[in-house]
């Protein structure tokens, strides 16, 4: 039980000091190591990148919905003012001399 608890000890003590890969001889796989390191932390970031892109997508497709439910809105009311009715008893109810011309328009000829 000594030995363990001491083995364990030396361990940590290794890992405090950067003696533990040493202590281990992969010091000739340090290269590897390394390199799988990079690998790891680039596929982390990537990782994290395409979930920032995703939440902008998501983000995007909501704000896209609310602007065609509001295009829509826009064309139902555009199509309502379209008619001539409409229009005639707005200018009414603002109080416009406007009115529809009671004869044709005439050309001026030179």
């Amino acid at each position: 039980m000594k030995k363990v608890l001491k083995a364990i000890a030396n361990g940590f003590s290794a890992v405090l000091h950067g003696e533990f890969l040493l202590r281990l001889r992969v010091d000739k796989y340090f290269v590897h190591i390394l390199y799988t390191f990079a690998i790891f932390w680039l596929m982390i970031m990537m990782s994290l990148m395409v979930q920032k892109t995703l939440v902008a997508v998501e983000k995007n497709k909501t704000v896209l919905n609310d602007l065609r439910i509001y295009h829509a809105q826009k064309t139902v009311e555009l199509v309502e003012m379209g008619r001539l009715s409409t229009i005639e008893d707005l200018l009414e109810k603002s109080g416009s001399l406007l009115a529809m011309p009671e004869k044709p328009a005439e050309t001026i000829v030179k």
